[in-house]
């Protein structure tokens, strides 16, 4: 009973509201709602809030992925002599977790050894990353592979940049 008490006055007072049933200033007809002008209500000023236009949006620039590669610590070049050759890649612009791929090619042209790294920065960061690719013992030494070979960077599969270095029979 009181359920049914506490339902019949919460209608008898829903049916008492007159919220929306007045008419607006200057109008006659109670259906007619007068559109209320936007205010800046945070804002000391009294400007009127309005949307932005193509002239007050601010472009950012992304920074493009920038890679430059350099061959270190190759003082020798005869094969005999080169345990390993070392190369750094500095990369800037770089935004989040990416991957980094190295791939050595053999002076007649073909993979000789391809690795990755992964590699986290934010875009204003510079990162530099070192890859090796042992000499002495393996088959660039035993099968006397000696010319100029090319060192290929790629960012999450897209080419970034390159380096080269010689290596004497």
């Amino acid at each position: 009973m009181r359920a049914r008490r506490a339902g019949f006055v919460a209608a008898l007072l829903l049916s008492a509201c007159t919220e929306g049933t007045h008419p607006p200033k200057g109008s006659d007809d109670p259906g007619v709602v007068a559109p209320v002008a936007p205010t800046d209500v945070l804002g000391e000023g009294t400007e009127v809030a309005r949307p932005p236009s193509a002239e007050d949006e601010v472009e950012v620039e992304i920074p493009r992925p920038m890679g430059h590669a350099e061959v270190v610590g190759l003082a020798s070049r005869g094969l005999s002599d080169v345990s390993q050759v070392d190369v750094d890649l500095t990369v800037s612009g770089v935004s989040g977790k990416r991957t980094v791929e190295v791939e050595f090619v053999s002076p007649e042209g073909h993979p000789y050894q391809r690795r990755s790294s992964v590699v986290v920065a934010k875009p204003d960061a510079t990162r530099t990353l070192r890859f090796s690719m042992p000499v002495a013992g393996t088959t660039v030494a035993t099968s006397i592979m000696s010319g100029t070979w090319n060192v290929r960077f790629f960012l999450d599969g897209a080419p970034l940049t390159t380096a080269s270095f010689t290596l004497e029979p």
